[in-house]
């Protein structure tokens, strides 16, 4: 009884470690560039576990700004003919989301200003700011300067500390096919209003790569051959 119990126990350990080399194995092939059928569009698996969708090369003139990738993050093997991806910005703070605010009190003490600094002039969004956690008191303008009244939109002039949300929301409107974030949040922040009436907030590396950047949680992509993959709904031979 010892004796098969001994026997069921190394054989069990010999098939985990088969099953295991042959992972690794199919993470080596794996690894590599591979290019969507009729596009210059490639995605990339390095064996440090990480990939790269890298943008198409543009053919036509004018020849526009382009990012060179849309997206990148940590890639893993789930299953013998599966791989998952997961983009950066679910696992670390991406550098388009710093943001300064410079405080200063000046003009009207009635109202209260604010100016919004990107790096470019693109920016295709709508600006939203909450007050308070009263979405009937919020603005959403896609103005990067404007005067608000302080007893429209905050407390009273006793209560000098205003809680402020700032977001932007992705204007798509008009476009077909969007595979970037919606919604990008940047700060809530507690604001002595009556101290500080004049808010000039920059987001030094929001640009259009941050923009447009393609987020992925837990995207699966199907391994159809040795050098083929199936992703959204597209083939992509290496």
């Amino acid at each position: 009884m010892r004796k098969f119990l001994f026997i069921s126990i190394v054989a069990f350990q010999l098939i985990g470690c088969i099953s295991t080399k042959g992972q690794k194995l199919k993470v080596q092939n794996t690894t590599g560039v591979y290019q969507r059928q009729k596009s210059s569009e490639k995605l990339e698996f390095k064996s440090d576990g990480t990939y790269t969708l890298w943008n198409a090369e543009i053919s036509f003139t004018p020849v526009i700004e382009q990012c060179d990738y849309a997206s990148k993050g940590k890639w893993s093997v789930i299953a013998y003919n599966v791989l998952e991806i997961t983009s950066e910005d679910y696992y670390t703070k991406q550098k388009g989301f710093e943001y300064e605010i410079k405080k200063q009190n000046k003009f009207s003490q009635d109202s209260l200003y604010i100016q919004v600094i990107f790096p470019t002039d693109f920016h295709s969004v709508k600006l939203d700011f909450t007050f308070n956690h009263d979405n009937s008191k919020s603005v959403i303008t896609d103005k990067a300067y404007m005067v608000l009244p302080k007893s429209k939109h905050l407390w009273n002039r006793r209560t000098a500390a205003n809680q402020i949300g700032f977001s932007l929301n992705a204007d798509v409107s008009g476009t077909e096919l969007y595979n970037g974030r919606i919604l990008f949040k940047i700060f809530e922040e507690s604001i002595d209003t009556e101290k500080y009436n004049y808010l000039t907030i920059t987001l030094p590396n929001f640009d259009r790569c941050f923009f447009e950047f393609e987020p992925y949680y837990q995207e699966l992509i199907y391994i159809k051959g040795r050098n083929q993959l199936l992703w959204r709904g597209e083939i992509w031979k290496k």
